[in-house]
């Protein structure tokens, strides 16, 4: 589960990451998406299953960024997995 700030830092990173990465790898404007969608005090309708899926289970790609990494770690710890 993540804090407040690290909630927060999730909401910037996948905007950014969407932003810089998203015209050539689509997959990370979705998942700003489902994350633009949560709320801190609503994490029961979360869909993990495409959050897996478009992140390839949080896989860290080869040559990802700091922001990249920063999201998608945030996502597992998010999903507790």
């Amino acid at each position: 589960m993540l804090n407040t700030k690290e909630f927060e830092e999730l909401k910037f990173f996948a905007k950014k990451v969407a932003e810089v990465h998203g015209p050539e790898h689509s997959e990370f404007i979705e998942i700003n998406t489902v994350v633009e969608e949560i709320q801190e005090d609503n994490l029961e309708n979360i869909n993990f299953t495409k959050l897996r899926e478009l992140s390839n289970n949080y896989a860290i790609p080869e040559g990802a960024c700091n922001a990249q990494t920063t999201l998608l770690n945030l996502l597992k710890r998010l999903d507790n997995k």
